[in-house]
């Protein structure tokens, strides 16, 4: 299990949500997404709305699997990137 806290630098829309999920289900482990008391699977489009995940917020990413450490650092290199 890997866990990591970071803040969000890329502006996510209903695009780069469903860019997180489609990257997150390229990974066996369970991805989870921690914010304000809130724990969701990465994996759910709905739970990601749902969170209205942006820019700026503070999130903890933590994985568990037999790829979890890669998990990781997909989804942080994903969430940390600056798009203009």
């Amino acid at each position: 299990m890997y866990v990591k806290e970071l803040t969000v630098n890329r502006v996510l829309g209903a695009k780069g949500m469903a860019g997180l999920t489609n990257l997150a289900q390229n990974f066996e482990s369970d991805i989870k997404l921690k914010s304000n008391n809130y724990h969701i699977d990465v994996k759910s489009i709905l739970g990601l709305l749902s969170l209205n995940l942006g820019q700026g917020m503070d999130v903890t990413i933590i994985t568990k699997g037999d790829d979890d450490k890669e998990a990781l650092v997909a989804i942080c290199e994903y969430l940390e990137a600056i798009i203009p």
